[in-house]
């Protein structure tokens, strides 16, 4: 079975996506998007990147690694994990836009910072353990 192209996906959002536009400007609701936005665009460089060299490979190889295959599919695995990652971080960041002021402040400005940290600092301690273990 053939998977949709990005270009027939991106059609098919356009609709909606000006639908919940139009909203989100009469509800002056914009400035509150800006973390989704950024969120969506890095979510976007980790999902696109799984097509070709994961990023988390291509991170790796500009540090200076020398990877072989065993590191080339962890490259791969933490590159899938943070796109899955990033996909619940932005839907939940989409719905503080609709929650209140103290929701979205909280979530965006303190818990999603906390969040990411624990994860990458979380990928630190498994690459260092996988390495030396």
């Amino acid at each position: 079975m053939r998977r949709p192209s990005l270009r027939l996906i991106l059609r098919a959002a356009i609709v909606p996506l000006a639908v919940w536009g139009l909203y989100l400007l009469r509800a002056n609701v914009w400035f509150r998007l800006y973390p989704a936005v950024m969120t969506a665009i890095v979510l976007c460089s980790f999902a696109v990147s799984l097509r070709r060299t994961p990023l988390a490979e291509v991170v790796a190889r500009r540090a200076g690694e020398d990877l072989d295959a065993r590191g080339v599919a962890y490259c791969r695995a933490v590159t899938r994990f943070w796109t899955f990652f990033l996909g619940v971080h932005l839907a939940i960041t989409v719905w503080t836009v609709f929650a209140s002021h103290e929701v979205w402040a909280f979530y965006n400005g303190f818990a999603a910072y906390v969040l990411i940290g624990c994860v990458f600092a979380g990928e630190l301690l498994l690459r260092r353990r996988l390495r030396h273990g």
